[in-house]
């Protein structure tokens, strides 16, 4: 009798440590999250695997949390759509604004400052310190982008015009081809279209920006169903709390940026 028992029990403790794991696979926590393909110097890819300062950023965020960060690229609006929807868990980038912080959660730490500037041609330039020097223009700007909320409100009132197109070359084209009057764009993400485009001394940017340096986020949805929600959010707080504070952030940064 005795022997049936410890055979019983050691066959119990293997059993359970067969199961370890398959438990510890069931408790790994996998953070969806979508970006757009072609945003540098913050995210890209070219086939070559996914890069960027933001890329960098989550990535080791998640390395350190000891989660997974599956990502997947779609235009920005289906970005925001899907956190919305809560068909992705998160998103980045996005600047905190009150409609997206009805549907999404932000950190109390940006992934990047986004710095926009208006962009024009060469011998095109003209006066700009507000937006109202904008009135009676057409600007182009990627779709779905929400620069300056007084610019989306002179949209609405019909005192400039907006054409949105889905890539920052795109802009450029029209406005080589005189189809838009400026385009408001990311400055460092412009130097280096223009740069790979070939057209550096073929625009200028104007000296004030549209927007002073401006936080740019990783976006959490409020649909994420996780048990551990709450304690995960505070936990991207203090992991990307962590890495600035380490230099791990201007680290990334200066891997990209001049």
């Amino acid at each position: 009798m005795k022997d049936n028992r410890k055979t019983y029990l050691m066959a119990l403790l293997f059993g359970c440590f067969l199961l370890l794991p398959f438990q510890a696979a069931a408790e790994q926590v996998v953070l969806r999250l979508s970006t757009v393909q072609s945003f540098k110097p913050f995210v890209w890819d070219e086939g070559n695997g996914p890069r960027g300062i933001d890329h960098d950023i989550v990535q080791e965020m998640c390395r350190r949390m000891e989660i997974s960060c599956r990502v997947e690229y779609h235009p920005w609006k289906r970005v925001l759509a899907r956190i919305e929807d809560g068909l992705s868990d998160g998103g980045f980038t996005g600047f905190r604004t009150p409609e997206r912080q009805a549907y999404a959660h932000f950190p109390a730490h940006p992934l990047h400052f986004s710095t926009y500037n208006i962009f024009v041609k060469t011998g095109k330039e003209f006066d700009f310190d507000s937006v109202t020097d904008l009135y009676g223009k057409t600007i182009g700007i990627r779709r779905g982008f929400k620069i300056h909320p007084q610019l989306e409100q002179a949209r609405e009132k019909g005192w400039v015009t907006i054409k949105e197109v889905n890539s920052n070359d795109q802009n450029v084209r029209l406005l080589l081809a005189g189809r838009v009057d400026a385009v408001a764009a990311n400055y460092h993400m412009m130097r280096i279209t223009l740069s790979e485009m070939g057209v550096v001394c073929e625009l200028s940017c104007l000296p004030t920006p549209i927007t002073p340096p401006r936080p740019s986020y990783l976006m959490i949805s409020k649909k994420w169903k996780h048990p551990r929600k709450e304690t995960l959010l505070k936990k991207i707080d203090d992991t990307l709390k962590e890495m600035y504070d380490d230099g791990t952030v201007d680290k990334i940064n200066s891997t990209y940026l001049d």
